[in-house]
């Protein structure tokens, strides 16, 4: 005799192959069974259970005539009907009730036996699944992205960075932002930053045109965007609304006009916000539409004239994206939130344009200043007098190419090239045409900012 001891399960499973079949997914449910010490008999009254559950048993009721008015409740019986195809269902009854005080009618009420039920089901109709569909929670990296360098407005005088980033699932949340100073042997995460903003490209050429742009420009976006709002002239023209950055660009624009479900026409357009410069545009540009809402970034890494790689690295409420999957973006830092701004309305003898002279030539020009109304680029906006920031710089240029002479530490709105100096400068013989070049520049410690030049010609008269 052979005795084979086997240790209990304390959860046995029991599985109905034929119903998950049918309805294509799983349904699970956990049942007591006190008193079970056997796994087969576990089994088996999980198994009875399971047939409860899984099956529609059909209910009837009808009253009783001589053959079952002998019935009791629990008795079995078979039941046939040619009119709904039933031909001797197996039932049980449930209950047994008179129709009133004043009949002597039974009415029986039963159930199709569970424990008669055929394993084979040969008819059925497809049950609609209802069950929504588990989230797709896979990283993908971004694929349009940028890294540049906050504007003064956003930072006040401090170098930061602006991270930001088109949404390429439904699910991502933000992105952590990963910075290497080493070429991009190592990283190591400096923020984490919710910068996920609405992305398209610019629809056809545009070349660079006055200031404000009335007709503005039309925009395909990557999918229906609602973030592209409008809102006031305030609030544009202070930079607070509705900016946008189309190639190097910082752009902003008052109202919005829908073309299709995903291409807009951007009216009243303002160019070259927050020190940036006005250019020519071409078709498939790349537009980030941007708030001062936006997080800056400011790290001990991200200094002067330093350059940098960052990573964007996506995430979820379930995963994080691998940041070796994301791509690099390089970055010089030109310290831009501490460098002074381009003198603006740089004239010669009064002229910014075919500017003449017979003798001296006086140059005039408008300092601006950083954080007093300078650099949003708000229109009939002047600086008082004798308001600027550090000092100027001027380069004088015979033929527009050579460099003859070089006056710095102006301080002043003017300065003037005596008919002696260009005499001097020019083998004792007037110039045809004399350029000038003119950039302001402040220090900071042991460091020079040095912004841009803004460019005059002046001819001599004939």
């Amino acid at each position: 005799m052979g005795i084979n001891i086997k240790t209990s399960t304390a959860n046995p499973v029991a599985n109905d192959i034929g119903n998950k079949e049918i309805q294509a997914r799983i349904v699970s449910k956990t049942i007591q069974c006190p008193l079970f010490t056997v796994n087969r008999n576990a089994v088996w009254a999980g198994r009875q259970q399971l047939r409860k559950e899984s099956y529609p048993l059909a209910t009837l009721s009808f009253p009783a005539n001589r053959n079952v008015f002998r019935l009791e409740v629990g008795d079995p019986f078979k039941f046939s009907c040619a009119q709904y195809g039933i031909v001797d269902m197996i039932c049980r009854v449930a209950r047994i009730a008179e129709e009133g005080p004043d009949t002597e009618n039974i009415t029986i009420q039963a159930i199709q036996d569970v424990y008669s039920i055929s394993n084979a089901v040969t008819a059925y109709t497809v049950p609609t699944n209802h069950a929504q569909e588990a989230p797709n929670y896979t990283e993908t990296p971004f694929i349009n992205q940028r890294v540049v360098e906050a504007p003064y407005v956003l930072t006040e005088g401090v170098i930061g960075v602006l991270a930001f980033a088109e949404r390429e699932t439904d699910y991502q949340c933000g992105f952590n932002l990963y910075l290497s100073t080493d070429g991009g042997v190592s990283y190591v995460c400096i923020e984490t930053l919710d910068n996920i903003v609405p992305y398209g490209t610019l629809n056809a050429n545009h070349p660079r045109g006055v200031m404000i742009d009335e007709e503005g420009i039309i925009i395909d976006f990557e999918e229906d965007e609602e973030d592209v709002i409008t809102s006031t002239w305030a609030d544009v023209l202070a930079g607070t609304a509705n900016l946008g950055i189309l190639g190097d660009e910082i752009i902003s624009w008052l109202t919005v006009t829908p073309i299709t479900t995903t291409q807009v026409r951007l009216e009243n357009v303002i160019w070259g916000r927050f020190e940036t410069k006005r250019v020519d545009h071409t078709a498939g540009e790349k537009l980030y539409v941007i708030t001062n809402a936006l997080d800056v970034v400011v790290h001990a890494e991200i200094v002067n004239a330093a350059v940098r790689k960052f990573k964007l690295v996506p995430f979820n409420v379930a995963q994080v994206g691998d940041i070796a999957d994301a791509t690099a973006v390089d970055l010089t830092i030109a310290a831009k939130a501490l460098t002074p701004y381009i003198p603006s309305n740089f004239c010669a003898n009064g002229s910014n344009a075919a500017a003449r002279y017979d003798d001296d030539i006086v140059l005039t020009w408008s300092p601006r200043y950083r954080g007093r109304g300078a650099g949003i680029g708000i229109p009939g906006e002047v600086l008082p007098e004798a308001t600027r920031e550090g000092y100027f710089t001027i380069k004088v240029y015979m033929g527009g190419t050579i460099l003859v002479r070089t006056a710095t530490a102006i301080d002043a709105e003017t300065w003037t090239y005596t008919e002696a100096m260009n005499l001097a400068d020019n083998a004792a013989v007037l110039a045809d045409y004399v350029t000038f070049k003119i950039s302001n520049y402040r220090t900071d410690g042991s460091t020079t900012y040095t912004s841009d030049e803004a460019t005059v010609v002046c001819y001599l008269n004939p």
